[in-house]
């Protein structure tokens, strides 16, 4: 499959890289200030500001009328036309109405509106500057505003200085080191994955118009939208089926096609006509076809694990996503058209990467967007993956990477600046929901090591503080973002992922078994089970679920058909069943308990076996059963459960 990008800009592929021994990418050892297309959007934009200081020196001193010289103050600093008009109080509101614009332009794609307020402040000031003026406010003005540009371009400059000096450091660290193993272990569930596994199914499996337990507030940024909830619930679900359910999809595919469907619910995406209207000036309310990555690009990442996870391809169907406006105009899409959209903005940006809200692009979005397109090409063998990696490399690699590795979080693709945004997030060194693993292994290698720096020692400390099996440690809650819940889930999850990523599997248990202590609330669905909001406790479940593999891997590597025995059908939420592996290739391993049944209550359970025509022998916890399948590999069994139960269903050699 090939998308036509006939007349868009072509991407230079990047230049290659220096490795290490171990095929480390080392880091460019004299990095430009700024990569090509970044250097492009600064001149422009430097050559407008110095227009705009011609512009506001000829109103000032050549045209010198008192209106000028207020139009002229106020081209360069918002409302100082005001000081000069002798209205400090009109300036000071002017100034604090100027940042709440910025915050609008960031936060919902207002681009307009920071000039707006400029041009109305210059037009009032135009209209007070005819009686007494402040001379001494047009010397002032031109010292207010080189201090704030001299700042900035000092910062910049020492930032960039500090960071390349740091280069020759990095690269021998990075040509020594060796990027710790990471917990690969097959995990047990307990009885805490038995009630995360709960309250996730139950909130997935709802009616899809439903949103019961998820935290809903403004659809624009962080924790409260739905998009991100749905997108790292549906990963967590993904997880838990690779690793946990492989061989009982039924139910947990489901879930995740729930997850995917409650996407069209316009709830979640009207957000988008505001910002398009704001942004691009554009009034169509489609959320997929133009820009808009942080709905799209999850999306497709949110159906390509659930496809590696499950193997459903129901999204592949014609139409199978509809997304319906308010007037009744129907957008229809499917994993197939989504691709190809997602797809052809990348291929359209100037930058490589392309818009969540529109001028800003967010290196994270792209990252998972990026990931969805190797899910989507290791799926579907199609080569929209390969046609994008220039474009794709060089937007994330160069025009986003500092000296050192990092990563900026956001740029402004009209006028190339970044800056650290809401989350105060400045930089990373890998970002997604896989750490580059998937679609950038060579950098997700580098970046992995940059990030974890010293991460092993700090963890083998914290091993000390390990007391019968649970981390001795205290760490403080804080307000999370967003949602405004009180929780130190957010840092015990630094330290059960960083544990995690370096191999200490004793420590990560230790912490989750404080974390548990600390942060379990003991309620179910629509409740939840911890005291952070929804989408960071799925973050959580995430790490907890990511071994043997992980999400990155999942995704690389596409579906593989459950071997050995399938539980097809338990009575969920009669009973939950939170292990389903056959990990020797004939025998499944199971673990179930009540959930909404009574204790003791007979359940029914249905069975598919590869020997269609052999006995199957069901054993563990009082259970020992010789099972007789039918003509088409099936059997039924009937068990009370009155508790967690750990069984065993093989071929039996009798």
């Amino acid at each position: 499959m090939s998308v036509d990008i006939a007349g868009r800009r072509a991407h230079a592929r990047a230049p290659e890289l220096k490795l290490t021994p171990a095929g480390i990418p080392l880091l460019p050892e004299n990095p430009p200030r700024f990569a090509p297309v970044t250097r492009k959007l600064m001149l422009r934009s430097a050559a407008i500001l110095a227009t705009v200081v011609v512009a506001s020196l000829v109103l000032v001193f050549v045209v010198d009328t008192p209106a000028a010289t207020a139009i002229g103050l106020s081209l360069i600093f918002p409302g100082a036309g005001f000081l000069y008009a002798g209205s400090p109080i009109l300036f000071v509101v002017t100034v604090l109405l100027f940042w709440g614009a910025l915050i609008l332009w960031w936060g919902m794609s207002a681009v307009f509106l920071p000039w707006i307020v400029m041009a109305a402040a210059a037009a009032g000031a135009a209209a007070l500057a005819g009686g007494d003026t402040w001379g001494w406010a047009i010397p002032a003005t031109y010292v207010l505003f080189a201090g704030v540009l001299g700042f900035a371009l000092y910062t910049n400059e020492h930032r960039y200085r500090t960071k390349r000096a740091a280069i020759p450091e990095l690269n021998r660290y990075l040509a020594s080191a060796e990027r710790p193993t990471p917990v690969q272990r097959q995990l047990e569930p307990t009885e805490a994955d038995s009630e995360m596994l709960k309250w996730l199914l139950d909130l997935s499996l709802q009616p899809v118009d439903d949103f019961a337990g998820f935290d809903y507030g403004e659809q624009f940024h962080g924790p409260t939208c739905l998009r991100y909830q749905l997108c790292i619930m549906g990963s967590a679900m993904a997880l838990a089926n690779a690793n946990l359910l492989p061989n009982y999809p039924s139910l947990i595919t489901q879930a995740q096609e729930n997850l995917v469907e409650k996407q069209t619910d316009i709830r979640n995406w009207r957000y988008w006509r505001i910002e398009n209207i704001l942004g691009n000036l554009d009034f169509n309310p489609d959320p997929i076809v133009r820009d808009n990555i942080m709905l799209s690009g999850w999306l497709l990442n949110q159906i390509g694990e659930m496809e590696a996870a499950s193997g459903s391809t129901k999204f592949d169907e014609p139409g199978s996503l509809q997304f319906v406006w308010r007037d009744g105009r129907v957008f229809s899409y499917d994993h197939h058209s989504l691709a190809e959209v997602v797809a052809k903005n990348f291929l359209s940006a100037d930058l490589g990467i392309f818009p969540c809200e529109p001028g800003w692009v967010f290196t994270v979005c792209n990252a998972i967007a990026a990931e969805g397109m190797k899910g989507y090409e290791t799926a579907h063998e199609s080569d929209l993956y390969r046609q994008i990696t220039p474009a794709l490399r060089a937007g994330i690699f160069e025009e986003m990477m500092t000296p050192d590795g990092a990563i900026r979080h956001v740029r402004s693709t009209q006028f190339g600046f970044t800056y650290r945004d809401g989350d105060n997030i400045g930089e990373y060194f890998t970002s997604g929901l896989h750490g580059f693993v998937d679609f950038a292994p060579d950098m997700a290698r580098r970046g992995s090591l940059l990030q974890l720096r010293g991460v092993p020692e700090k963890m083998a400390a914290l091993k000390g503080l390990i007391k019968d099996g649970e981390l001795d440690l205290k760490l403080p809650a804080t307000r999370e973002r967003s949602t405004g819940y009180m929780t130190s889930m957010n840092e015990w999850f630094k330290v059960i992922a960083g544990a995690h990523a370096v191999g200490e599997e004793e420590l990560s248990d230790a912490a989750w078994r404080r974390m548990l202590r600390d942060c379990a609330t003991g309620r179910s669905f629509p409740e939840r089970p911890l005291t952070g909001g929804a989408q960071n406790t799925a973050l959580m479940m995430m790490v907890r679920w990511g071994t043997p593999l992980s999400g990155g891997d999942l995704v690389a590597r596409g579906f593989v058909p459950p071997v050995g025995p399938i539980l097809e059908h338990a009575p969920y939420p009669d009973v939950l069943v939170s292990k389903a592996r056959c990990e020797d290739g004939e025998s499944l391993d199971l673990t179930i308990e009540p959930h909404r049944a009574g204790s003791g209550d007979v359940h029914e359970l249905t069975f598919l076996v590869a020997e269609r025509g052999k006995a199957h022998r069901l054993t563990g916890d009082g259970v020992d059963e010789t099972l007789q399948p039918d003509a088409s590999g099936r059997v039924v069994v009937s068990l009370p459960i009155a508790a967690r139960m750990n069984l065993n269903l093989f071929p039996s050699q009798s």
